[in-house]
C-alpha cells in the first residue's frame, strides 16, 4: 500500500517538481522501516532459535503472534494512547536530527492522539465501570468517529496544515469510508435480527 502511495507521489512530483520537498527521502525511510518490521515479524524464529541453541546452548523463543496479541487486545482508548506514546518517541528522534519544526508537529499530533485516547478511555469507563465484564458494543465505530474528529482538529491546526495541507483529508477520508462501511454492516445485522 505504501509502495502504491509512493508511486502516486512520484508521478505527482513529475508534474509539480517543487511540491512536497523531501518526500522521496521520507518515503524511502518509511518503506525501509516498514520493510524491517515485516522482516522481523516473519523471521523463522524457531529455526533461528535451534541454530543459536546448537551453537551457544542458549535457547530463546519469540513468537510474532505472542508479541502482537497484547496490542490487538487493547481497547480503542488504549490504542490511541499507544499511538501517542510512539509519536512522542518518534518526535524525540526527529528533534535529535535537528528538525525542531517537524518534532513540534509530531508532538502536536501525539497530544491530539493522547486527548482522544483519554476521552475514549473515559467513555469506556462510563459505559462499563466494572473490569470483570468487558462490554463494548461498537469499538470500531467509536474509533472511526474519533479519527474523524482528529481530522477536524488537525484541519484547524495551522502548524500542521501549513506544512502538510492535506493531512486532514488523509485522516478524514479513510475514516469516513470505514465509518460508512461499519454503519452499513451494523444496519444489515440489525435488519437481520428484526427480520427473524
Amino acid at each position: 500500500m505504501l509502495l502504491v502511495a509512493y508511486m502516486f507521489v512520484l508521478i505527482y512530483k513529475l508534474k509539480n517538481p517543487y511540491t512536497l520537498p523531501g518526500i522521496e527521502r521520507r518515503f524511502t525511510l518509511t518503506l525501509t522501516m516498514v520493510g524491517t518490521v515485516v522482516v522481523i515479524l516473519y523471521l523463522p524464529y524457531e529455526k533461528i532459535g535451534r541454530v543459536v541453541k546448537k551453537i551457544t546452548g542458549i535457547s530463546f523463543t519469540v513468537d510474532a503472534e505472542k508479541l502482537l496479541k497484547p496490542m490487538l487486545s487493547l481497547s480503542v482508548g488504549q490504542k490511541f494512547v499507544l499511538v501517542a506514546v510512539v509519536l512522542l518517541v518518534f518526535a524525540a528522534f526527529v528533534l535529535a536530527t535537528g528538525s525542531e519544526a517537524d518534532a513540534n508537529r509530531t508532538a502536536i499530533l501525539a497530544y491530539y492522539f493522547l486527548v482522544f485516547g483519554v476521552l475514549n478511555l473515559l467513555v469506556e469507563y462510563v459505559m462499563n465501570p466494572e473490569e470483570e465484564s468487558r462490554f463494548d458494543p461498537h469499538p470500531e465505530l467509536r474509533a472511526a468517529v474519533s479519527l474523524i474528529l482528529l481530522s477536524v482538529v488537525v484541519h484547524f491546526t495551522p502548524e500542521i496544515t501549513e506544512r502538510y495541507p492535506h493531512a486532514d483529508l488523509v485522516i478524514f477520508i479513510p475514516s469516513l469510508l470505514i465509518l460508512l462501511y461499519l454503519t452499513g454492516k451494523y444496519r444489515k445485522a440489525r435488519e437481520k435480527r428484526s427480520g427473524e
